[in-house]
Parts: C-alpha cells; structure tokens; sequence
C-alpha cells in the first residue's frame, strides 16, 4: 500500500501563506517586516522556490525583499511582473507571468491562474488615480510648431497633469502610513476602506501531485464579486480545499463562491485586526461568516485560521484531480520555456 504524498499549508500572518511539498515551498504574498512607531522594519527572510502574487498588497515590498535575497521565481500577472522586473532587475528565468487561465506546470505541481477582482483600499485606488494621470502625461506629443496657440497651452496642461500625479502620489503614500487611514476616517466620519472597488488580480488553482488541490482566492470574494467569475471558475475546476480572505459586512458572497466551487473545505483568514487598538472598521465576528456557510453551505468543512496554523492537503479518495476532465480547451503542451514552470492555457 502507497503512502499519499503530504503537502502542507500555512498561514503566517497577514496574507503570507506558505505551502511546502516534499519537492518545493512557495510563498503566496509573503510578509516578513514589521511595523514600529509608524515606519517599516525589514526583518530576515526565509528562502523558498516560488514566489506567487495574488494582487499588489499593502505589504508588496516584502515580496522584493524576498526576490532580492534568494533565487525564488516569481509567479504574477503581467503588470506586476514588470513592475517587479522594472524594481529588481531580475532576469527573464526567474520571471513567469501568467493572464487568467493560463496554466504553469512542472512534474509534482501545477498552478493555474484564475481571474478575480481583489478587494482595495482607498490607498490603492489613490494610487491608480495617481497612475493613470502620470500615463497621461507621458503622451503629450513631443513635437511641437505646427499651432501656436495649441502649443502655449500644452507646456501648462502638462504641468498640471504631472503635479496633479504627484499631488494624489503623496496622498496615497500618506495613507499607506499605519493607522493613517483610520484618523482620516475618524475625521470624516466614514469608513474609508470600503468606498474604493477593487483591481484586477489573480487567484491560483494549485494541484500538487499525490496532494489535495488549493484555490487561493484570496481577498477576491467580497460583495462586488461577479457570480459569472465564479461560474467561470467552476467550468474549469473543483478544488478540494477554497482559501478565502473574511472581511466586511457582508457574508453572502462567501456562502456563494462556497455553492459554486464546491470545496471539501473552506479556509478563512483575516489580513488584518479589526478590533486592534484605534481601528476603526466595520467588521463582523469571524462566527458569523463560519455560521453562514454552516447553514448555506453545510456540506463544506470550514475553519478559521489563525497565525501559525497550518492544515494538511489530503486527497479524498473519490476527487482525483480538481481540473475537471475536457477542461483544457488548447491543451497542455508549454506555450513557452520556464524554469520548472511552462505555461499553458486552459480556456479559450
């Protein structure tokens, strides 16, 4: 009789999860520093062999430390790739971006990227404001002598668009100071970290070999989740294990996405404290989202976790696989060479 194939996921803290294999660790947007007296302290990182990205979290420049200080390949969409790219100057090897139901697989492992919308802070929207309007900036025309009066208004036009991008830039890092956005909430009597939407990022399906399947939604189950995405998701895969971040008023969501993607288990954390000392969120009892999906969702297991718990990723005996049969639309052949990891799509 075969021994199953262990693989084991952790929750650090925050929105650091580590899965570890016999063969490989990867880290899901790691958090090693920390805060003291309002500033960032960096703080000794552990090596590991992927780095993958959901979205960019208020503690993305952890995953630079992480990038900077070992060999580990770094997983994302294409946006973040580059910006990382961009940062570190890292070379092409260790680099794989993956669009939304692209494939990446090595012998024991298999990730999939999915589409979903991450939950943002106001922070983040400033800095998408911030972004666009410095894009737009940089396509005023070089050229210049064919109207004269088009041309005198440009240089003025130009100069307000770039300080107008500085100005928001400001502000954004303004808020991304720790409980920053908390006195401006306090001040204007509205939880601010609910009024933005949310940016695009991506979930990961991951399927190690002889393990339990993993979808990593991540924070992109909220109350502006499509049901359609979901749906979509469901096309392709049934994990055995749903990873969710629990956060806002609303639980619904979460009993839907449960409904859907029909896990064995759900798994739910909490990025943040909402009952630390000055915060001020609109947050409702971790119990309250456990007894939801209890009720609308009883065939599922549901724990919470907590700093340091880990849970094991034991196969059922009956789901042998979470990409359902005739899912892959283009097949599997690598559509480019990766280290370890080549890509493939798996819906058209």
């Amino acid at each position: 009789m075969s021994i199953p194939v262990q693989a084991r996921l952790t929750f650090h803290r925050n929105t650091f999860f580590e899965l570890e294999t016999p063969k490989r660790r990867l880290f899901i947007d790691p958090v090693f520093s920390r805060e003291r007296r309002g500033r960032r302290v960096t703080a000794a990182v552990r090596p590991c062999d992927y780095v993958l990205a959901t979205s960019m979290t208020p503690w993305f420049d952890d995953v630079l430390d992480v990038l900077d200080e070992c060999e580990a390949i770094f997983v994302a969409s294409t946006r973040l790739r580059r910006l990382v790219a961009d940062e570190l100057g890292l070379k092409r090897g260790r680099l794989l971006d993956l669009e939304p139901w692209e494939r990446a697989s090595e012998p024991g492992l298999r990730l999939t990227a999915l589409p979903m919308t991450a939950s943002m802070g106001m922070e983040g929207a400033i800095d998408e404001g911030a972004g666009l309007l410095r894009d737009l900036g940089n396509i005023f025309p070089v050229r210049r002598g064919r109207v004269p009066l088009l041309d005198s208004a440009l240089p003025v036009l130009e100069g307000a668009v770039r300080n107008m991008a500085g100005m928001i830039g400001n502000l954004g890092g303004v808020l991304r100071q720790p409980r920053a956005m908390d006195r401006m909430s306090d001040m204007l009597g509205v939880d601010l970290s609910t009024v933005a939407g949310g940016r695009p990022g991506l979930a990961y399906l991951i399927e190690p070999e002889g393990a339990a399947s993993l979808l990593h939604l991540a924070d992109g189950v909220h109350a502006g989740t499509s049901p359609e995405d979901l749906e979509d998701m469901a096309e392709i895969c049934q994990p055995d294990v749903l990873v969710m971040h629990a956060a806002g008023l609303a639980v619904e969501p979460y009993v839907r996405a449960a409904r859907t993607l029909g896990p064995r288990s759900v798994l739910l954390y909490r990025s943040r404290d909402p009952y630390r000392v000055g915060a001020r969120g609109q947050a409702i009892p971790m119990t309250s989202f456990v007894g939801a999906l209890a009720e609308g969702a009883p065939e599922c297991k549901v724990v919470q976790l907590r700093r340091g718990d880990s849970f094991t990723l034991e196969r059922p005996a009956d789901r042998p696989a979470a990409v359902r049969p005739g899912a892959s639309k283009a097949g599997d052949a690598a559509a480019r060479p990766a280290p370890g990891l080549g890509a493939s799509s798996v819906k058209s």
